[in-house]
């Protein structure tokens, strides 16, 4: 029902009414608008228009005539919260995707594996057959690392991790960097030479361990003179003033570990042992050589006679020679 206003235009827009009238009407219209005074004019222009945009489908009430400013911050807080959705959605599936990668690679990709990443082809000659076999030792870079890591523990009281301190190059007899490593394969069996300056295989305690991914030790081999021997002493397949080459056991396949759980023989970590004197209670510098089971590297193999002078040129400026003595592994 209609209700009633004196002034045209408020009857109009209060009662949601819509002018209709062709292009002529309109023209004519606006000579009349241009003598009406200007909010008149306006007036009637919104009405001809079809009212403000909130009003296109009839008049607002009082409940819909919200606070502007009310309106943007509902919206802005929306856009917020839209993007704040978007953002932890997003989270959700980088944490779903690295966890399914993360099962599938600890779970899936760990049962199909049937061997270690360090290998060794088995030629089923006997040692001092194979020993003869393979030329002069071509360095795989891959195999290959530096000591250069440093480790060191003062003397004190309180859990060790509070007492790892950073030592100086010269409480080393021979400073972190003098000394490669690297693998090869020797008499039928894997092995480590280790190049440094001339004179340090007869002063420096040497330490060899194979290990798993996560540094759990599978064998162990030390040689020189070692306060404290760890693992069994090493076969010294060449040795001479600036290189020695020393025998290891790598497992083939899955390895029951004693503190629980398997493992494979995925690494090599080679350490000097310093004396640490009245400073330190552990002072060591270290490498581990690492193998990606994937990559396919072939562990080198190299042969010569008993008392055969062999060099080894582990890059680096590293370049080391000794003489083989025909010392197995058994």
């Amino acid at each position: 029902m209609l209700v009633p206003y004196a002034d045209p235009v408020e009857h109009a827009r209060a009662n949601g009414l819509m002018i209709l009238y062709s292009a002529e009407a309109a023209d004519a219209f606006e000579t009349i608008l241009a003598r009406m005074p200007e909010p008149r004019a306006l007036a009637w222009r919104e009405l001809i228009a079809g009212g403000a945009s909130s009003e296109a489908f009839g008049p607002l009430t009082l409940q819909e005539k919200l606070d502007e400013t009310q309106v943007d911050d509902a919206l802005a807080a929306g856009r917020r919260q839209r993007i704040v959705n978007i953002a932890v959605a997003l989270v959700g599936v980088i944490a779903v995707g690295g966890g399914g990668f993360y099962a599938y690679d600890q779970f899936v990709t760990e049962e199909q594996r049937t061997e270690g990443a360090i290998q060794f082809a088995d030629t089923g000659e006997a040692p001092e057959v194979a020993a003869i076999q393979g030329g002069p030792p071509m360095v795989e870079a891959a195999l290959t690392t530096g000591l250069i890591d440093t480790v060191a523990v003062a003397f004190g009281d309180g859990p060790v991790e509070d007492r790892i301190v950073t030592p100086a190059f010269s409480d080393f007899p021979y400073p972190p960097g003098s000394m490669r490593a690297s693998l090869f394969q020797y008499a039928g069996s894997g092995h480590i030479v280790v190049v440094g300056p001339h004179g340090f295989t007869d002063n420096v305690c040497l330490r060899a361990s194979v290990v798993t991914g996560d540094l759990r030790p599978l064998d162990t081999v030390t040689t020189g003179p070692c306060a404290d021997p760890v693992g069994r002493p090493a076969v010294i397949g060449c040795v001479g003033p600036s290189a020695i080459l020393l025998s290891l056991q790598v497992p083939e396949g899955e390895v029951d570990l004693p503190e629980g759980g398997t493992g494979f023989a995925d690494a090599v970590r080679i350490q000097m042992i310093a004396d640490g004197g009245e400073r330190y209670e552990t002072l060591t510098v270290r490498g581990t050589i690492r193998v990606d089971p994937a990559s396919g590297v072939v562990i080198p193999r190299f042969g010569g006679g008993i008392g055969t002078d062999v060099t080894f040129d582990l890059g680096a400026s590293r370049v080391g020679a000794c003489t083989l003595t025909g010392d197995f592994p058994t």
